[in-house]
């Protein structure tokens, strides 16, 4: 397995391991995926501070709380996800993305019908046009971009292959080189 020792990401979702300054692979990723469906169904992050230092403290030492709205299968997931040793972690073994496809609070969704795209969303926004951003929070779409400069002298040294099967092509930067 691929390991890397980079301190990188949102704080909120940052693993334990990396705190650590710990080599990791995917254990992290499988961490950010518990604080995300965590998030998403209470509406806050698992883990809080008033800076960083405080954050950092509370996601290597506290429990979250599941509040009583959660379903006992929510709870477990986001449970064996936070788990502090990226060891015990739900899918940081072998079987990985199927652990959490087998796991009981996926129980009704049908994988197979899923990737034919066979299932309707539940919800659908009303859009105008795919630029239609009635759907998002007025203060960001105000906010400006700020893309980072690409150095194209760098960009052409780099082995195109790597890229090769990618579904998107910045066809903007590559007519320019």
């Amino acid at each position: 397995m691929k390991m890397t020792k980079t301190f990188c990401g949102t704080p909120d979702y940052i693993a334990p391991e990396m705190i650590k300054n710990q080599y990791y692979g995917k254990s992290v990723d499988w961490w950010a995926f518990g604080v995300l469906i965590y998030e998403m169904l209470n509406g806050q992050p698992p883990f809080d501070g008033v800076d960083e230092d405080e954050l950092f403290q509370a996601i290597m030492e506290a429990t979250p709380s599941y509040p009583r709205s959660m379903s006992r299968e929510s709870q477990i997931i986001c449970a064996s996800l936070l788990r502090k040793d990226p060891k015990k972690r739900l899918a940081c073994g072998d079987a990985s993305a199927d652990e959490i496809k087998g796991h009981v609070f996926y129980r009704l969704i049908n994988w197979e019908r899923l990737e034919r795209l066979d299932i309707q969303p539940p919800f659908k926004p009303r859009m105008e046009s795919k630029y239609d951003t009635a759907n998002f929070d007025k203060e960001f779409v105000k906010e400006v971009t700020d893309l980072t400069p690409v150095d194209k002298a760098f960009i052409k040294n780099i082995d195109q292959s790597d890229f090769d099967g990618f579904n998107f092509t910045n066809f903007k930067f590559k007519s320019s080189c």
